[in-house]
């Protein structure tokens, strides 16, 4: 699966992981971090979908990255960046 994360300062990266069944958008990206790049910042609690600290944009719309299965958007890639009002921190992190 192809992964374009829109970071801080206008920064987008792109990644290949080996998607497997069942993934949700917050795998996707602890697998990132893991395996790929560890500066990539992001925030999540519960992965119960009942916090809403993981809330991105996940191929253009909003959700909760814990509970939304990992699929590719009409670009053919899963796009995630940060929400689009309030001040990012850094990367996927808002302000609360």
């Amino acid at each position: 699966m192809k992964v374009e994360i829109k970071r801080s300062e206008g920064q987008t990266d792109n990644f290949d992981m080996e998607y497997k069944k069942g993934m949700t958008v917050l795998d996707v990206v602890e697998d990132i971090y893991k395996y790929h790049d560890p500066t990539i910042a992001y925030r999540y609690s519960c992965r119960t979908g009942l916090c809403a600290t993981c809330n991105m944009m996940i191929n253009g719309k909003p959700g909760l990255s814990c509970m939304t299965l990992a699929e590719t958007g009409k670009n053919g890639k899963l796009s995630i960046g940060p929400m689009p009002r309030g001040e990012t921190i850094r990367d996927l992190v808002k302000e609360m």
